[in-house]
């Protein structure tokens, strides 16, 4: 299953890139290169998707009732600079 997220990638004054994922608090990273912050973040989603998965499973037992939801995200206004 694939699900988009929304980055936010802000080039620094030494010349790299510092990137973040707007729905997931502390997916953060950076890279000496756009291409390389880009991978730099889907490594950092992918963690932390992983540990909060694995967090939020740790005390399932037979009565849980595990099942998708889906919802509606309205886009935000592109920011002017």
């Amino acid at each position: 299953m694939k699900q988009s997220y929304h980055t936010i990638i802000k080039p620094t004054p030494a010349g790299c890139f510092v990137g973040w994922v707007e729905e997931v608090p502390g997916t953060i990273t950076s890279g000496r290169s756009l291409e390389e912050c880009r991978e730099n973040l889907r490594d950092s989603l992918q963690l932390m998707l992983e540990t909060h998965r694995d967090e939020a499973r740790q005390n399932l037992d037979a009565s849980c009732i595990e099942e998708a939801i889906e919802i509606e995200v309205r886009e935000a206004p592109a920011s002017v600079h």
